[in-house]
């Protein structure tokens, strides 16, 4: 007769341990290619928002030309961070706003200043406000009517 030999394979314990470091050696190597991503990925973002707690500028001088219809602005800009996506606001006095005008370049760091011009602008306007890049770094001021 032939004897049946048990046959032997690893305790449930063992394969327990096994399957457990196995997923912790997957999750740590998910863990980390996720952390360096998220790094390689994100700082643009995090350096504009540093730039913007940073910059300040001003409207330096605004008029207006009846003969023109014009606006001569010139922005100046107060610290070291280059200002970009500059837009104008006009408001005018039957309180309606106007749709942004977008200005011609960047304002350039370093207490520059910068000179631009709004064309075909209506007379009744009340006031300006310029905004930048930085959705909470605006500007308003009453213009000069000449």
């Amino acid at each position: 007769m032939a004897s049946l030999e048990k046959q032997k394979g690893i305790s449930p314990l063992v394969a327990a341990v096994l399957l457990i470091a196995v997923t912790m050696t997957i999750a740590g190597v998910l863990a980390y290619w996720a952390a360096s991503f998220v790094q390689t990925s994100l700082p643009a973002a995090n350096q504009t928002e540093a730039d913007c707690r940073l910059a300040e500028f001003s409207i330096y001088s605004c008029r207006y030309s009846n003969s023109s219809s014009t606006i001569n602005l010139i922005l100046e800009n107060k610290k070291n961070i280059e200002l970009r996506g500059l837009k104008v606001f006009l408001f005018y006095a039957n309180d309606t706003i106007s749709d942004p005008i977008s200005l011609d370049g960047a304002l350039p760091p370093g207490g520059m200043l910068k000179s631009f011009i709004i064309n075909n602008v209506d007379w009744n306007f009340t006031k300006i406000s310029v905004g930048t890049h930085c959705p909470e770094l605006t500007k308003e001021k009453v213009c000069t009517k000449v």
